[in-house]
């Protein structure tokens, strides 16, 4: 299964979903207005989407929910938009993470790409695909998994088509270690 993973578009879509292979796709927020998420439903189709609002999504506010939890690809994932205050994990965010015993976090805000292993967790943020993020990239993810518990993650550069990192992981006894 392979999931498409996108975060602070802004009102711009860059990527052409159509070209991209995906069974889900998870839209961490600061989405744009509800036009463009009209639009971006569209493109999604029938597959499964999963999307939260950001701090810049005022009118999706009452329209979509601040985080999800949800069972996807028989993983255990949170997401939300602003996951972090300097330094931590935001303590209602750390508390809705163990009460949904969370595997995989999903979370955008930063800009910044991210893909990386806590606590046998993993943490990804795409960055920002509408906006060129404070590393010089537009960019989305994906997250690839299969039966053996293995999850490949990526996060691709819009402009040069490259992967920017790439990650393997392992569950063993419930909990993800990078390979």
């Amino acid at each position: 299964m392979k999931i498409l993973v996108v975060s602070d578009t802004h009102g711009e879509m860059p990527l052409d979903m159509k070209k991209i292979s995906f069974d889900t796709v998870i839209h961490a927020g600061d989405i744009g207005d509800t036009t463009f998420f009209g639009v971006f439903e569209s493109a999604v189709g029938e597959k499964n989407c999963y999307a939260v609002f950001g701090n810049t999504d005022f009118v999706l506010s009452g329209y979509l929910p601040e985080s999800v939890s949800a069972e996807i690809c028989g993983l255990k994932f949170f997401i939300v938009h602003n996951l972090t205050a300097p330094h931590r994990i935001l303590p209602a965010n750390e508390s809705a993470i163990n009460k949904a015993n969370a595997e995989i976090i999903v979370f955008g805000h930063t800009h910044t790409p991210l893909v990386e292993e806590r606590d046998g967790r993993i943490f990804i943020n795409p960055g920002s695909l509408g906006k060129v993020g404070l590393t010089g990239h537009r960019s989305f993810a994906t997250a690839e998994t299969d039966e053996s518990g293995k999850i490949e993650v990526k996060i691709f550069d819009i402009d040069s088509k490259g992967a920017i990192i790439t990650k393997k992981f392992n569950k063993i006894n419930d909990l993800f270690r990078e390979i």
